[in-house]
């Protein structure tokens, strides 16, 4: 008992049992009902005559054993044993499992009746062949008259098939000998034909050659016309090059006049806001010196009108210390610019020097 069911062993560790004792049982298949497993196996054999052998054998080595189907039901049956036996009639109609179980996967036969059977197959089986003997006859006859068909006819073609081999080769030595007079003749009609032609050639390559010599010549001066023309271009497109950078550089040097101007006035005007200070600053001086020597009773009236001086004194020397920043700061860079367009103005009277010779001789040559 295993979880309140009944359990017994597989069905394939029982037919591997029963085939290690010669027995080759086909399926062991165990019965079982709501209770689990119900004690009883059905073990299947070959339907075939050595199947029965087999089922036969199963049942004596059982009986001889007193665990036959007698034994089973006799009173002194052991629980724990295994009984076996082959089933029958009484079996087949039996109620419960086992009678349910071969009337659903088996039918019941005699030992006669499988005998008739069996003859009933073989008879079938003899007619058969005979029938399959008798169509393979027919068809081998028929296949003999077409055998011997085709061997008359492949006689006939042999006999044909020399006549054309001879008819073939007579028409081919008639045709080695036409084909060896025609190459004869060809030969000779080659020969004047290759004399005439080398005459040609040789006529040919004179002329070639001629020519080759007035064509190399024409192509050398054609060559030097072309790269004279080339140089020309070249220079042509130069001078261009030449007369573009020198009116941007003409440009350039109208702007930079412009803003030299500019800059003049400018150092100009912040030249007399320089000396407008410089007078300032005397007048502060002045009358601060003014105010030190009337300051000799230590009037604070006075005191206060100097402190009032000297903090407007500093006040204007700074700004013309930042006036001095700029102007130098506008010196430096006047001079830069001065310095960058003469060294443009270098450059553009160099290129007009390499170019314009050059230009002028190749126009005289061409």
């Amino acid at each position: 008992m295993q979880d309140g069911k009944h359990v017994g062993e597989s069905g394939r560790k029982l037919r591997e049992d029963l085939a290690k004792k010669g027995f080759n049982p086909l399926k062991v298949q165990p019965l079982w009902n709501r209770h689990g497993h119900s004690g009883y196996a059905i073990v299947e054999f070959n339907k075939e005559w050595d199947g029965f052998n087999n089922a036969i054998m199963f049942e004596k080595s059982f009986e001889l054993d007193h665990y036959g189907k007698k034994d089973y039901y006799s009173s002194r049956r052991k629980k724990d044993k295994l009984y076996a036996w082959v089933a029958r009639e009484d079996d087949y109609y039996s109620g419960g499992l086992i009678g349910e179980y071969l009337r659903r996967n088996g039918d019941l036969k005699t030992v006669s009746s499988k005998e008739a059977e069996d003859r009933r197959k073989t008879s079938k089986l003899l007619t058969t062949l005979n029938n399959t003997l008798e169509t393979k006859n027919q068809r081998l006859q028929e296949m003999q008259n077409k055998f011997n068909e085709v061997s008359s006819s492949m006689s006939t073609l042999m006999w044909q098939k020399d006549d054309m081999i001879r008819a073939y080769n007579e028409e081919c030595k008639k045709m080695q000998e036409n084909a060896h007079n025609h190459f004869k003749q060809i030969s000779l009609e080659h020969e004047r034909n290759a004399k005439c032609i080398l005459d040609q050639k040789r006529e040919l390559e004179q002329r070639e050659k001629e020519l080759l010599q007035r064509e190399a010549q024409n192509e050398n001066e054609t060559k030097k016309l072309q790269h004279e023309k080339m140089i020309n271009e070249r220079a042509a497109l130069e001078q261009k090059k030449a007369d573009e950078t020198m009116f941007k550089l003409a440009e350039e040097h109208k702007r930079d006049k412009e803003k030299l101007h500019r800059e003049i006035i400018k150092l100009e005007k912040q030249l007399d806001t320089r000396q407008g200070l410089e007078l300032e600053i005397q007048r502060l001086r002045g009358a601060l010196q003014v105010m030190e020597h009337m300051n000799g009773d230590g009037d604070a009236d006075t005191k206060k009108r100097m402190e009032v001086i000297q903090d407007e004194l500093k006040e204007k020397e700074e700004e013309l210390e930042d006036l001095e920043d700029l102007n130098q700061a506008l010196i430096i860079k006047e001079r830069k610019s001065n310095d960058e367009l003469q060294d443009a103005r270098k450059e553009l009277i160099t290129v007009s020097i390499c170019y314009i010779p050059l230009f002028s001789f190749l126009r005289k040559r061409v």
